[in-house]
């Protein structure tokens, strides 16, 4: 008996624990959660594009969650591209612009992201409004040679694409229609007569509403060329002549047409062209040669092919007060000239000795200059042809050759120094020893009488990597630094600006490149 009592214990235990099992079996299982139920209604039932649309989402469920966590969002064309964000609001409304059979799609979301979508549709009658017509006509005036573009592109439509309207144009304003309707909205036209034209377009769209845009059109008679330039300066056959050698000229055109210029210039009777459809009535000529006769003359040319040319004028050119000469820089054979002032003999050009390199930034050596045993230049805007002109901009320490020694060779040829700034002043107060810097520049500049022809040549501020003053400024080296102990990161330099008489003394980081100008050893 007692051990049967055990044993019916034992079997109700067992029992018991098989269904607490089961409940919590049951109980680690997840919860289903089913997708909600999505619907709506439209009011009024159909409508035009001025009717507002309510939509109504209130009817919207769920088996878990209430209708008030539901979210909706709303997609206008059903083109799966919502155009709402999710919200519990879920009423909203409504207007279309375009007429026809919309469909609508809306999107319901529960509190676990299950959604639901539901699409119906609504008749939107189409209420066509009219194009607006647009007209341009270029040139804006002109002549019986024109042919004018007339240009009803910029037209539009609220239903209809740009490309599905059409359009005829009154070329006249005749109130006859030149052309046919037509989905071309850009057309050429010449006309025959003279006369003030009211251009006229209609635009047609897709549901027969027009517009029209009108333009006033002068067209004067045939077109006239230019007359001959004149008034040249340097006048014909002057003499003594500036070396720097700017060429003005005057031309009228009787239509006040805009004119383009070819210019030839040269030391040949028959000059050759040296620049084509130049825009202003000058041009400035390379550094001129003392002492020589020069060519040139101008055709003009407007937009009608008409084409007329001046005579050939010639001037010469005035000659230096100092003695020039040349010399060969036996480094590369480049020939220079030099002038004699003061018993001292400077180049009369800028150095130009080395190999091009790029200022900028992630080049070799981050683009300054080094100390490779070769020379190193850089060429104003990073063109060679400026070298050949100005010469080559050096930073301070290869001007130097990456010496100290004050008046020491540097980069100069042999024979030759990177002049002190004691020097500089000497040439300068030998020219004016009244007014010394303040006067100088007159005679050192480019077109002065002394021979020196002071390049406006430019440099280059290397932290910027910017070249700035092609001709405007020159700036040249002295071999000496700014005694400053403080500036010593300066070196001294003379700089001259452009229709200003000073030749004065200044300062540069040692980074930047400038010209050099050397000058003869005792």
């Amino acid at each position: 008996m007692k051990n049967m009592k055990g044993l019916t214990l034992l079997r109700i235990s067992l029992i018991t624990l098989s269904t607490l099992f089961a409940v919590l079996l049951h109980s680690c299982k997840p919860e289903s959660n089913t997708a909600p139920t999505a619907i709506f209604t439209i009011a009024p039932a159909f409508g035009s594009v001025d009717s507002t649309f309510t939509f109504d989402a209130s009817g919207v469920s769920d088996v878990e969650d209430p209708v008030a966590n539901l979210q909706v969002r709303w997609d206008w064309e059903s083109d799966s591209v919502f155009d709402t964000e999710f919200s519990t609001t879920k009423i909203i409304k409504h207007k279309f612009s375009a007429g026809g059979t919309i469909n609508i799609t809306v999107e319901v979301k529960d509190t676990k992201g299950k959604t639901g979508r539901y699409t119906d549709f609504v008749r939107v009658l189409w209420n066509n409004r009219p194009p607006k017509a647009a007209l341009s006509v270029s040139p804006k005036s002109g002549f019986l040679q024109d042919i004018f573009k007339i240009d009803a592109s910029a037209s539009s439509d609220a239903e209809d694409k740009v490309a599905d309207l059409m359009v005829r144009f009154d070329f006249e304003g005749d109130g006859t229609w030149d052309t046919e309707y037509s989905k071309t909205k850009i057309v050429n036209h010449q006309y025959s007569a003279a006369g003030s034209y009211k251009v006229t377009v209609m635009v047609k769209d897709n549901g027969g509403s027009t517009d029209t845009e009108s333009y006033s059109l002068t067209v004067a008679p045939t077109n006239m060329p230019p007359e001959v330039p004149k008034d040249p300066s340097p006048t014909d056959k002057a003499v003594k002549s500036s070396t720097l050698g700017i060429l003005t000229w005057t031309c009228v055109d009787p239509d006040r047409d805009s004119l383009k210029y070819d210019i030839y210039f040269g030391v040949d009777p028959n000059p050759p062209k040296v620049a084509s459809d130049q825009s202003g009535a000058l041009y400035e000529c390379l550094p001129l040669e003392y002492s020589t006769q020069y060519y040139w003359k101008v055709v003009a040319r407007d937009p009608y092919a008409h084409e007329v040319s001046s005579q050939v004028w010639s001037f010469t050119t005035n000659t230096p007060i100092y003695p020039l000469s040349t010399f060969v820089d036996r480094r590369d054979g480049q020939v220079y000239k030099s002038v004699t002032i003061n018993d001292r003999i400077w180049m009369a050009q800028n150095l130009n000795i080395g190999t091009m390199i790029n200022p900028s930034n992630g080049t070799p050596n981050d683009g300054n200059q080094v100390d490779n045993g070769k020379a190193e230049k850089y060429c104003y805007k990073n063109d060679p042809a400026n070298c050949a002109i100005y010469g080559g901009l050096y930073q301070w320490n290869e001007a130097m050759a990456y010496g100290t020694v004050e008046g020491g060779a540097g980069i100069c040829p042999d024979g030759w120094h990177l002049p002190t700034d004691a020097e500089w002043h000497d040439l300068i107060l030998f020219l004016d020893p009244k007014d010394a810097e303040a006067q100088a520049g007159t005679q050192l500049a480019l077109g002065g009488l002394s021979g020196f022809q002071a390049l406006f040549s430019g440099y280059i501020i290397f932290a910027e990597r910017k070249y700035y003053d092609l001709s405007d400024a020159g700036y040249f080296w002295s071999s000496t630094v700014n005694p400053n102990a403080e500036l010593s990161h300066l070196a001294l330099i003379r700089s001259i600006y452009r229709g200003k008489p000073a030749f004065q003394q200044d300062t540069s980081q040692k980074l930047n490149g400038l010209p050099v100008r050397c000058v003869k050893d005792y």
